[in-house]
């Protein structure tokens, strides 16, 4: 009798200890991302005097097409803008509106896709992401519109805002209601949330701000005196 107790207080203990690594996994994938670390592992676009050319759009990485230059209140635009559709690729990915973007902006997206989000949506979630829906592109005006504000980054074509995924069995992952999921879907987010900071210099997610609680924000806005330092948040 004394030995069952004993095997049963074991179990227990064996179970309690899965749990408590279980957590721990949990809260580990919500830990900051070292700043710092982020400069040495950093993917920059390297397009400086390319104006006016698009490669990923010239070689048909991404889908879309150049738009007349923008100029509006005399502060929002790009002179060479573009109207982005989908990235293509061995697992496309179509947006289920066109973004008004920059090249820049498109060619680090490219590379975040193809290199990051599909590779861990395949590992994590056993299929690809086919579509995204897109929260927001180019927009004239302040930072999340607030009179007084800095120009925000969509205000240049220099942002992309993403709200939610869509996978090849048709299941729809929301920033807003999946983000803090303890399952897969939430550790895929988390995870395409951290691994953005490579691509692009300001990465803002549910973790961020009360903004962004429904969407991921990123940009290539320059920070820093050399201006290509990172905030991922």
């Amino acid at each position: 009798m004394v030995k069952a107790i004993d095997l049963a207080k074991t179990a227990l203990w064996g179970l309690v200890g899965v749990m408590v690594l279980a957590g721990c996994s949990a809260v580990a994938d919500l830990e900051p991302v070292d700043q710092g670390a982020l400069q040495e592992d950093a993917v920059l676009p390297g397009l400086d005097g390319l104006e006016g050319q698009c490669p990923v759009l010239e070689m048909g990485l991404v889908s879309g097409r150049e738009l007349p230059g923008v100029k509006e209140r005399k502060v929002c635009g790009h002179p060479y803008p573009y109207t982005i559709a989908g990235i293509n690729g061995r697992n496309p990915v179509s947006f289920n509106t066109d973004a008004k973007i920059n090249c820049v902006m498109a060619t680090q997206l490219q590379r975040y896709f193809a290199d990051s989000v599909q590779p861990m949506a395949l590992s994590m979630l056993r299929q690809p992401v086919v579509e995204v829906r897109v929260a927001a592109s180019y927009s004239c005006r302040t930072r999340n519109s607030k009179r007084g504000a800095k120009l925000s980054e969509h205000a240049k074509m220099n942002a992309f805002d993403m709200s939610a995924l869509t996978l090849a069995d048709g299941t729809v992952l929301t920033i807003e209601d999946d983000w803090h999921s303890m399952g897969r879907k939430g550790r895929f987010l988390r995870a395409i949330n951290r691994s953005a900071c490579r691509y692009f210099t300001t990465v803002i997610g549910p973790g961020g701000d009360k903004y962004h609680q429904d969407h991921l924000h990123l940009d290539h806005g320059r920070h820093g005196r050399k201006g290509t330092w990172r905030s991922c948040q």
